[in-house]
């Protein structure tokens, strides 16, 4: 039971964090590009307002999945410590510092050069934390072993030239540009901004090829990394379908100018495209070496499982994204 609960717990903690992240990461990023290249910073005004020092915090939440996926299986550690902590390290001194940037950046008289340029770090450097994090992905579809406890160089090696990496760093760039534009329609038309709403309705409709070419990028990747959880991926391939559903459902409501459900559909586009993944990647939790407990996974890939993770990740999602916008209203009153 308690298994069972803290699956749960970490399922919710590892979607919501991609996509609270990712509208953060990519806000950050258009921001930068809004201001210092496009030359339109009061037109990307109400981006700043979303953006504040507290939401550097929910970085917090990858360490948090870091500590909750070691302590689930301590193999993990035991078995692959140079690759985790590569990765773990990395991302944590680009969190670091993307956070300090951003405080240097609010802190400084705006406008300044120094100003500008923390600025433009801050939205540069959200784009790599994604990347560096993917790097746990691969190393769950196998074939890192021999690195586990040293090889650094040939690890860093091996997966510079590794397809199924370069196919996951491209999925998680695009989803950022995405998903946040996405949620920028939605946010845009709720703040009755109408030139911001229609200014990334053309990006959201722009995105949504690539983040569907991207995805096929992925299975081709994946067949090549670890032909059995590509296999078993096609074997439920149900969720991808309605992740792919949820994707037409939402770049047709944006084309269409109905944007009240948009964003639900893109949480539940990820939310099923996650899903699949992780039930086919079970009962491995690091192929072919580390396994989850029988009957852990088994429940994992029961109904009921589904369910729980569905409401209460997209609850809590939900929940978050609204205080959000509600300081970010409360903000503009004030001004």
């Amino acid at each position: 039971m308690i298994g069972a609960v803290f699956l749960v717990i970490l399922w919710t903690i590892m979607y919501g964090y991609m996509i609270a992240a990712s509208i953060d990461f990519g806000m950050g990023f258009y921001l930068f590009y809004g201001q210092y290249l496009g030359h339109e910073g009061r037109f990307y005004a109400p981006l700043q307002r979303w953006l504040s020092p507290t939401s550097e915090f929910m970085n917090i939440g990858f360490v948090l999945i870091f500590a909750a996926v070691i302590g689930f299986s301590p193999e993990i550690l035991l078995n692959f410590q140079t690759p985790l902590i590569f990765c773990g390290g990395l991302a944590i001194v680009l969190i670091v510092v993307k956070g300090t940037f951003f405080a240097l950046a609010e802190l400084l008289p705006r406008g300044s050069t120094a100003s500008r340029v923390f600025s433009s770090g801050n939205g540069i450097i959200g784009i790599f934390i994604p990347v560096v994090l993917s790097i746990v992905l691969v190393i769950s579809e196998g074939g890192f072993a021999d690195y586990g406890t040293g090889a650094f160089y040939a690890f860093v090696r091996s997966l510079t030239f590794n397809v199924y990496f370069w196919s996951v760093v491209l999925i998680a760039v695009v989803s950022i540009f995405y998903i946040s534009a996405m949620y920028l329609v939605q946010f845009a038309w709720k703040m009755g901004n109408e030139p911001l709403t229609e200014h990334f309705r053309n990006y959201a409709l722009f995105l949504s090829m690539p983040t569907v070419l991207a995805s096929g990028v992925v299975f081709l990747g994946l067949e090549s990394q670890n032909p059995e959880h590509f296999s078993a991926a096609l074997d439920g391939l149900w969720p991808f379908v309605l992740s792919l559903i949820c994707l037409l459902a939402a770049v047709t409501l944006v084309f269409l100018r109905k944007y009240p459900w948009t964003f639900l559909f893109v949480m539940l586009q990820y939310f099923f495209a996650l899903y699949g993944y992780t039930v086919s990647h079970f009962p491995y939790l690091v192929y072919p070496d580390i396994v989850l407990n029988s009957g852990l996974s088994n429940w994992a890939k029961s109904a009921w499982f589904f369910v729980f993770s569905l409401v209460i990740s997209i609850g809590t999602l939900v929940c978050y994204l609204r205080i959000r916008c509600w300081n970010v209203a409360d903000q503009k009153h004030h001004e």
